[in-house]
Formats: C-alpha cells, structure tokens, sequence
C-alpha cells in the first residue's frame, strides 16, 4: 500500500524556518550549561551561541580537568569507535534462532563480506579524525557526524564532525531524534554559492555576493524525518528567499550521539557535567593555594605613612635601594612584614589530591600514575575496564546505536548511489545485527561469554569431556564463543574447507598409527634379521 501523499510532502521555507526558530529557542537554556563546562574544562572550544571568550583560560589553575577531558574524548574513541577494527555484522536473533548453526555461519559469512566490503570506505582518516572531534563534543554531551557524498569516485565518501554548539536537536512524540538544525554564522555569500553551485538564490543574494562577498550571513541545513520515514536535507537563508537546496534519502543523514541521555531531553549530559561540582572546587583550591604560597613567598608588608617612604615610587625588586630618612626608632621600622611566614598548605594539597582523584575516575582517565606506592597488577587493570563497561553499559549501547547505527547504513547509502555497492542492507538488531569489534563491546559480552564457558565446564566435570557432545552443539557453541570473543564470522571454515581439513587430519593420525606401529615393531624385525646367523652358528 502506498504511503499518503502528505507522508512524503515537503514543507514550505516560511514554516521550516518557524520550526528551526522555536527548536532554537529550545537549545538556549543549554547553552549557559555547556559553555560553564567549556569555560574550565575546554576553554578554547566555543561555546554556543555567537558568543567568543576574549580570555579564555582565565578561570583555569588546575589541568586535571582539561587534560583528563582530552583522555576521555581518546578512551571513548578506543573504547567505541576503534581506529582500526571493523564492525561486524551477523544474523539477527529472531532468524538464527530458525536455522541450523551451519547454516546461521554461512548467513553470518555473507553479511560480514558485505561490511569487509563497506568498511575501507571509512578508513581514509576523515572518520577517525571526525570521530575524535565528535567524542570531544561527547565529553561534555552531544556529538554529532556528518557523512557526505565525496566529490568523486575516489573520495566517495567523506565525514565530517557538526560542533555542538552549531546544532539544535528535536525529537518526535517517541523521544527518538527526528529533526536536526545546522545553523552556520561564519559563512560569506561568495562561499555559500560555491557549495550549492547550482543553488536557487535570490537575484539580491547574488549581487551582495559580487559586492560584499565576504561578508557573513546565517543560513540553516536542516535535517529532519517526514512522517513516511523518509529524510529530508533542505538548505535556506536566515531570512531571504526560498529553499536554496533540498535532498531526500532512504537512511538518517546525521547521526546525533549523546552519551547520557535523561528522558525527555534531546541534547545530551557527558562525563564532564558530572565532574563539573568537583572540578570547579579543585580549581578554586589551587587558586587560593597559589594565592597563598604567593603570599608565603612575597609577603604582606605594612609602611608608615610618615614621608620617607612611598610605595607607588618605590621599585620592587632584589638588590633594590629605597631612600628613607629612618629604618627604626620608637614606632618601630618604617617598611616591616606583617604575616607570618608558614602555612598549611599540606591540608590544601591532600583536599585537591583528592579531588583530581575524583575528577579523573569520572571522567574515565584509568592512566596509571606514579605516585610513590605499589603500581597496579594486570588483573587490576582487566577489573577497572570490566567496572567501565558495567557502569557505563547504557552509554556505550546507546553510541552503539546512535552512532555506529546511523553512520554506516548512511555510507552504505552512498556508496549505492555511486553504484559500489549494488544493494542495500537494512539494520534492526532483530534481523541483522551490527555492533563495533571494540574494547567495551567485548567486555560487554563477557557475561554472556563466561556463563556459557561455565556450562561447559559443569558439564564435563559431570559426565566426563567424552560425553560433553551427548549435551552441548559443539558447533553452536563454538559459534556463541565466537561471538563473545567478536571473532569475525568470515574466519570459520567452510563445508569443504571443514571437509579438506578432516581429510587431512584422517590422514595425518593414519600416518602417526603408522609411525608408532613401526617402532614397536622394530625390535622383533631386529631379532628376525639376526635369527638365520644364530641358527648357522
């Protein structure tokens, strides 16, 4: 049945522009939320809005902040979004739990061809290089990735990572994302016709652009979902004009990441959000810290206003001479210190020692640092990922979907339209499934993993490992431990691979019976060879 005509039905520039305005206004209470996270932790990145910090490390006394955040943005790249691991792709639960497990491994084969053959397409550095941007907007809450059609066919897709800030997200009566706004404020006339070359603009436009073509203006690309489901990608001027271009696709164009999400809420909450409490504190503990030591090393000093000495004359320095009539006498010296030289800055370093402690748990900075005491034992390591990846379980499978999920179907997409690919592959977890061969997803499936491990130990220690057969599929298990080990399909063997390798193993023992039947027969050959002398003698 074909869908409604309103389904598919592009809305005007004047109600598209309603839209994006009131989306917009939605984004404002954000900003002052990001832009605070920005100011002490990524001070050089900015904020939303048109707003640009004249100084920006001006609230900065502490790098435990900053340099842990750069950490974060890494370790959830290795952890998620490896740069040099493949996604794999495998049948669906709902279909393997229909086919036999020689048949589900050969299903498992054909899809995994099909991401060998998508996957070399995103490793020309842009999505690697757009990856990291995106995860240090993901940091402090939403990141999001732009890939795009490439200018030919030996760059046919390219990647590119939408700040944060220049975004604002909505979502539909599901809570799922169904509209993003892409508003960009740095742009010139003469630019904005050069990337929509065949574009539809305004004779006026046109004309500001030969006169003024430098001169910034606003324009909008907005992404949004239209009832059918099909995605629509429309560019327009802040105020002039109608549509200046407008795409259609079958898959999500953008894919907008947030590692926490509250529900209701379109933008995200990273890491940063949290430890924000903590840093902040940490970063007014230095402060004073330093104020004080400054003071413990230049002083408070006290002058008597009696005409011999003038502070505002004076040159501070070593080896200064300050004129004076007198330097004592019953009032005392005339420039004296006043505090007294010591303090406890002991107790101010154990309270930031400890928060930096803190700041660097929260924001996934497991570095090992040399502190003076025992270093960490390898098993320790393994347990702090393991708590990683059961504490942030929620977050890295909603980057799984949102990211991975949106990304490849868009670049498989793409290379159809560039007719690389001849056909396209739909994901839905239930019939295809597609996770990343990182880190996280395999400490993710450790559970899973050890559980069936576990069985089959029980079992044999039960009835003995010549029996484990009579209770347990060695090939589906063998499958699932493959599974949970993120071993890629395409290496089990095929029928007449598995066929050709027990030929050859039949073989290979035949020999070995062999073998081992000549060596116990080789001393009654030898008493046979000599047995004729011993008759003769």
């Amino acid at each position: 049945m074909a869908a409604p005509a309103a389904a598919n039905e592009l809305p005007t520039v004047a109600k598209q522009r309603l839209r994006s305005k009131t989306v917009w206004n939605n984004r404002a209470g954000w900003d002052s939320l990001y832009c605070e996270a920005y100011d002490y932790v990524l001070p050089n990145r900015r904020p939303g809005g048109l707003g640009k910090t004249k100084r920006p490390t001006q609230v900065i006394f502490d790098m435990t902040g900053p340099n842990s955040a750069m950490h974060c943005a890494g370790e959830i790249q290795r952890q998620m979004f490896p740069a040099s691991t493949p996604f794999i792709t495998e049948t669906g639960p709902l279909i393997a739990q229909q086919l036999k497990a020689a048949e589900k491994i050969a299903w498992d084969k054909k899809l995994q061809g099909v991401a060998n053959f998508v996957y070399p397409f995103m490793k020309t550095g842009d999505y690697d290089d757009a990856m990291h941007e995106a995860c240090t907007d993901l940091t402090v809450g939403t990141g999001a990735i732009l890939p795009l059609r490439g200018p030919s066919i030996n760059e046919p897709v390219r990647f590119i990572c939408v700040p944060q800030g220049d975004i604002a997200v909505a979502q539909d009566a599901y809570g799922r994302v169904n509209f993003v706004s892409w508003k960009r404020t740095d742009l010139g006339r003469e630019a904005i016709i050069e990337a929509w070359p065949k574009g539809n603009f305004t004779d006026g436009f046109r004309q500001l652009a030969k006169d003024k073509p430098y001169d910034e203006t606003t324009i909008y690309q907005d992404f949004f979902r239209l009832p059918g489901g099909r995605w629509v990608f429309c560019v327009y001027h802040e105020t002039d004009g109608d549509f200046i271009a407008t795409e259609s696709y079958m898959t999500q164009p953008i894919a907008v990441m947030r590692f926490y999400r509250w529900p209701g809420e379109a933008y995200g909450r990273g890491p940063v959000l949290f430890a924000l409490p903590t840093i902040k504190t940490v970063n007014k503990a230095q402060e004073l810290t330093l104020k004080a030591a400054a003071i413990q090393l230049l002083g408070i000093w006290g002058f008597r206003a009696g005409g011999t000495f003038n502070p505002d004359t004076v040159r501070l320095g070593p080896g200064e001479f300050w004129p004076m009539q007198s330097t004592g006498g019953v009032l005392g010296p005339d420039v004296q210190r006043l505090d007294p030289a010591g303090g406890r800055i002991d107790v101010a370093k154990m309270i930031i020692g400890d928060g930096q402690r803190q700041i660097r748990e929260a924001l996934l900075d497991t570095r090992l640092f040399d502190d003076g005491g025992t270093p960490p034992s390898a098993s320790e390591v393994a347990l702090i990922q393991a708590q990683n990846a059961k504490v942030h379980i929620g977050a890295y499978g909603r980057l799984n979907t949102e990211g991975t999920g949106v990304i490849v179907p868009r670049v498989m997409e793409i290379l159809n339209e560039w007719q690389i690919l001849p056909q396209l592959m739909s994901f839905n977890q239930l019939l295809v499934s597609m996770y990343i061969n990182s880190p996280m997803a395999a400490a993710l499936k450790a559970d899973q993993l050890q559980a069936s491990i576990n069985y089959y130990r029980l079992v044999a220690e039960t009835v003995g490992p010549q029996r484990v057969n009579e209770f347990i599929s060695i090939d589906r298990y063998l499958d699932r431990t493959r599974q949970g080990l993120l071993v890629p399909p395409d290496i089990s063997t095929t029928e007449d691979e598995q066929k050709a390798a027990q030929d050859a193993n039949a073989k290979q023992q035949a020999l070995a019976v062999a073998a081992e039947a000549a060596v116990k027969a080789a001393p009654n050959l030898v008493d046979a060879a000599t047995q004729p002398d011993a008759q003769a003698a």
